[in-house]
């Protein structure tokens, strides 16, 4: 008698979704893979587009134009998977064909239903553990479906967090998130105010300082913004007028152009309430590992850690979802995971993290979480190098914001590397 497979659903075809795919298929699991938009990649899919696509959904990328990794790309791809590049700080494109080629090699494509949007999960009583509607967009269809397992992987760079500031629908100029911005070239001559100091943020100020008539950036902690050579600091906003913002030690300054650069807010707007998964001040619960829904553990929500090698950390996820899932290793009891959880939180207060933070792996947080979800699943750990070479980038980033991209490294092993040229 043939053994009946598992039914996998994943939800999301960016790197998070085929990992998952990938690994579910290795143990032998039936898997179905819907993806909104009509290719894969998430994030690394590029589009000139912003507002809504030609099924009047929410752009889904935040990528800009010329983009290149902010992390080498040894401490990016797969573990048995690496991006081809001459340079070690990739192209956008080059990690979408990379994310592409994955694809070919592990025969996902069959398995993904591009443009099929997920409405509602809901869990249900039966033979299946899941019920999962989904829209056909290219049809104007309905189907429900039912599966074992719910791998979420819906990306978390698509809904933007915009803080609310007096005065701020007064303001007559250009408002944007950098979700929306793709290119330098619309701010030619614009005095260009960003908010915040990220990743986004240093990479839009050195694009638009080279075309803008000013760049500023407000930051609560402006002594922090190691990129002030490119721009004016300013510190925190108080209040906006028509033209100008007001900030925190009373001046004030005229911008044609906003950008808040803000970060993003964690959303599954099709997880029905009977999930229980919550998410307050950006703190999605109650996740062990920040991982497993702990009411329902045959649900997973990959890639909710942020400040991380994302695409190396969301692999290991997989394997850790699929190592409990295939019944290899056994989940704690909820009460424990519960505990697992209150002590994870009790931690991040300790280090005075505030609750948007408290998916953020700082600091020694993130090879720690690497080592522990190895450890609890018996799944093997990621190679030493990926931090070495993480915590080097993040060194040469802050000694040398401009050019810490030209770093070329050799990985000699799996715990040691080499500078080639800087």
């Amino acid at each position: 008698m043939a053994q009946i497979k598992p039914k996998y659903c994943i939800i999301g075809a960016g790197a998070g979704g085929l990992a998952s795919a990938r690994h579910a298929l290795d143990a032998s699991a039936e898997v179905t893979v819907f993806e909104q938009t009509n290719q894969i990649g998430g994030t690394w899919v590029y589009t000139d587009r912003t507002g809504r696509d030609a099924n009047a959904l929410p752009i889904h990328t935040s990528m800009y134009r010329g983009l290149r990794s902010n992390i080498p790309k040894q401490t990016m791809g797969f573990p048995d998977s690496d991006i081809q590049s001459e340079f070690s700080y990739v192209k956008q494109e080059e990690v979408l064909k990379w994310l592409l080629g994955y694809a070919d090699e592990h025969e996902i494509w069959k398995f993904i239903k591009l443009e099929h949007q997920v409405i509602r999960v809901c869990p249900q009583v039966g033979d299946h553990q899941w019920e999962v509607i989904v829209k056909d967009l290219r049809n104007e269809t309905f189907e429900t479906f039912e599966f074992d397992f719910i791998m979420v992987c819906n990306g978390h760079y698509s809904f933007p967090r915009i803080p609310e500031y007096s005065g701020q629908a007064d303001f007559e100029g250009v408002q944007m998130h950098s979700h929306d911005y793709r290119s330098e070239d619309n701010f030619k001559g614009e005095d260009v105010l960003l908010i915040g100091a990220g990743y986004s943020a240093s990479d839009i100020a050195i694009a638009t300082s080279k075309v803008a008539n000013s760049v500023t950036v407000s930051h609560h902690k402006p002594e922090q913004v190691n990129f002030a050579p490119l721009v004016r600091v300013k510190p925190a906003i108080s209040r906006l007028t028509s033209s100008s913002v007001i900030f925190e030690d009373g001046s004030e300054s005229k911008f044609s152009v906003i950008i808040y650069c803000t970060g993003y807010k964690y959303s599954f707007p099709f997880l029905s309430v009977d999930c229980g998964i919550t998410v307050e001040e950006n703190h999605v619960q109650p996740l062990y590992k920040h991982l497993i829904n702990i009411k329902y553990p045959s649900m997973a929500l990959v890639g909710i850690p942020f400040y991380v090698c994302p695409t190396q950390m969301m692999d290991l996820q997989a394997r850790f979802c699929v190592q409990f899932f295939t019944g290899r290793s056994t989940f704690p009891s909820p009460q424990e995971m519960l505990n697992d959880l209150a002590a994870d939180v009790k931690e991040r207060q300790r280090r005075g993290l505030p609750k948007k933070s408290m998916h953020k792996l700082e600091g020694d947080l993130q090879a720690k979480y690497y080592d522990d979800l190895a450890r609890t699943a018996g799944v093997k750990p990621l190679k030493p190098i990926v931090m070495k070479l993480f915590e080097e980038c993040m060194r040469r980033r802050a000694e040398d914001l401009m050019h810490y991209r030209d770093d070329i490294f050799e990985v000699i092993g799996d715990e040691d590397f080499r500078l080639l040229a800087c």
